[in-house]
């Protein structure tokens, strides 16, 4: 069994076929996905996602490149986002995080953006606080910031749960950093890409501390790139992180899937 720990089933892409794309997941032995928010609107479409397909959970919160809905309206959207954490099959908070990139056709992330995003992120750790929940962080090009941020939140409150850092796309420095506090790393299709500094940070990461992430319907893993991305190609990504570690699929398979199970509580 494989556990999908980062599918987004709840945007458009899957808006026709949803329960065939789990029907395939399951046929390819990847009983258990979570889906998670980045918006308001997807953060309940995974919940309802989750309460109508068996084996399916979600996470709800706001990604930092959405940070408008939060300035535009922040207090009823924290509220909302406490509303929707007490779901019963929401497993985490996320994703959340900072997000300096700049996309194409969107304007310079300001000072501003900066700060709000900021803010947005360390509210949304305030929710996974109160919620006991895990976090599943978004982390491009801030990972600088993001780490000042969570030393402050680890050594200042009573925030003690885990979390993954979602599709890791830091240094060395930074994975270190981020499997000293605890945190697991997410790796998704990208890593069959054929990226030497990819696969230096997956043969870094212990197994113990790894995620499978399919990131659905982005980042299609070789031999399905350019494709729609779905669930079913996770053991795509799973015998990727057996032959960068030089270990036999099976035991990639029962540490992701143990991994996954503990972090989340499944």
């Amino acid at each position: 069994m494989l556990v999908d720990t980062h599918a987004h089933l709840n945007f458009k892409a899957f808006d026709k076929d949803v329960s065939e794309v789990i029907r395939r997941a399951k046929k390819s032995s990847v009983n258990k996905i979570i889906v998670p928010g980045a918006k308001i609107d997807s953060s309940k479409k995974a919940g309802q996602i989750a309460e109508k397909y068996p084996g399916v959970y979600a996470a709800v919160g706001i990604h930092p490149h959405h940070v408008h809905e939060f300035t535009e309206n922040g207090r009823n959207v924290i509220n909302t986002l406490n509303r929707l954490a007490k779901h019963n099959k929401v497993v985490a908070i996320g994703e959340i995080g900072l997000d300096y990139y700049r996309y194409k056709n969107y304007p310079e992330i300001t000072r501003d953006e900066i700060s709000a995003q900021k803010k947005l992120f360390i509210l949304q750790m305030k929710i996974a606080e109160l919620f006991n929940l895990p976090v599943i962080i978004h982390c491009r090009n801030a990972h600088d910031d993001l780490f000042e941020i969570l030393d402050k939140i680890l050594t200042n409150t009573k925030f003690t749960h885990s979390g993954v850092f979602h599709c890791f796309g830091g240094n060395l420095i930074h994975l270190n950093k981020a499997l000293e506090m605890g945190f697991f790393i997410g790796f998704d299709g990208n890593i069959t890409y054929g990226n030497l500094r990819l696969r230096e940070l997956v043969k870094a990461t212990p197994l113990h501390r790894i995620v499978l992430e399919s990131d659905s319907p982005y980042l299609a893993p070789v031999p399905c790139r350019g494709s729609r991305n779905e669930p079913a190609n996770l053991p795509y990504i799973a015998s990727c992180v057996s032959d960068i570690h030089n270990r036999n699929l099976e035991e990639i398979v029962k540490t992701t899937t143990q991994n996954a199970m503990s972090l989340f509580l499944l």
